[in-house]
């Protein structure tokens, strides 16, 4: 089992990604943009994209996404066990297209096909297909493969609120949504497509790379044609810089500890307020509890009106201690 310590650097990893909208607004097309896609066509529109990619999988049910010609096998090679790859070893990303075809759909029959009484407990046959759906996420994990996954848009109002999300069941949704890096919402506006990722009251969102709302370029362009492979650079990027800061943000509270550790004198544990205004946020309260609480078990206290450690009968003289 790999464990990844608190101060490793994280490397790239294959990402995630839901891109939803209306029809028309070009969501094949865009995920085609992607660095050497393979598309897994459950809606019969790859027809309708702008540009089609090297390899298109025309899929009818379950089995015809996972199987041996796509995903791979285990072969015996001179008595050994082997894994030889299918198709997805020979392409970058893979795009399905749509996941609500596939999920509430395929795997979904296909769950009933392993076991019919999955058809009335609906509570079980979404634990399987969960089940099943991280398999396939995983191993096209392990094969370094990035994932869009496209959906239509679906409209649900809430009183004057009409929130737009991805189209599928509740629980397929949730499982999607889960997994995903970045989920994008595909529109127009002023006669211009635009994809959203930032959440808000009225869509569904997720925006881990924080990318403002941007337009999406005109077809035959030279930005268009590497627009998804840009987008997806960029959310990698910036899940390596989060790690790296949360990386740097570890350190420094270590750091701030050892200090803590070793305070001997006043101006050691007023050095240690600046340490501590210093760390990441999410360190701050916790750090400044313990310094309080280690530093008064030495006899230092935090006196109110200086904002500064005084020693404990110092404090006690001023009557203002805190």
């Amino acid at each position: 089992m790999a464990v990844i310590r608190k101060n490793d650097v994280v490397k790239e990893r294959p990402v995630i990604i839901v891109l939803y909208g209306t029809p028309g607004t070009g969501k094949t097309s865009l995920a085609t943009t992607a660095e050497s896609p393979l598309l897994i066509d459950t809606d019969r529109g790859f027809d309708r994209a702008v540009q089609r990619p090297d390899i298109v999988v025309t899929a009818s049910q379950w089995e015809d996404i996972y199987n041996e010609e796509i995903i791979g096998k285990y072969v015996i090679e001179n008595g050994v066990q082997v894994w030889k790859p299918g198709l997805i070893s020979e392409c970058k990303t893979v795009v399905v297209d749509t996941a609500k075809a596939m999920l509430d759909d395929y795997l979904s029959n296909y769950a009933i096909k392993m076991d019919y009484k999955l058809e009335k407990n609906t509570l079980k046959r979404y634990g399987l297909m969960g089940d099943l759906f991280k398999q396939f996420v995983s191993i096209l994990r392990s094969n370094n493969s990035d994932i869009i996954f496209i959906c239509h848009d679906k409209e649900n109002t809430d009183g004057d609120i009409t929130k737009h999300s991805p189209d599928c069941t509740g629980q397929s949704k949730d499982l999607l949504i889960r997994i995903a890096d970045q989920v994008g919402y595909i529109c127009k506006e002023n006669n211009n497509r635009v994809i959203k990722f930032e959440p808000t009251d009225n869509r569904v969102g997720k925006n881990v790379a924080e990318i403002p709302d941007t337009w999406i370029p005109a077809y035959g362009t030279p930005e268009f044609e590497t627009c998804m492979a840009d987008i997806v650079k960029r959310v990698k990027k910036a899940i390596v810089s989060k790690s790296d800061a949360q990386v740097q943000a570890q350190k420094d509270v270590d750091n701030a500890r050892k200090k803590l550790a070793s305070v001997s004198t006043i101006d050691e544990a007023n050095e240690l307020i600046d340490i501590a205004h210093g760390l990441a946020k999410i360190h701050q309260k916790a750090f400044m509890n313990q310094m309080l609480k280690e530093l008064g078990a030495k006899g230092f206290v935090l006196d109110k009106s200086t904002k500064k450690f005084v020693k404990n009968e110092e404090a006690d003289s001023k009557g203002d201690v805190a």
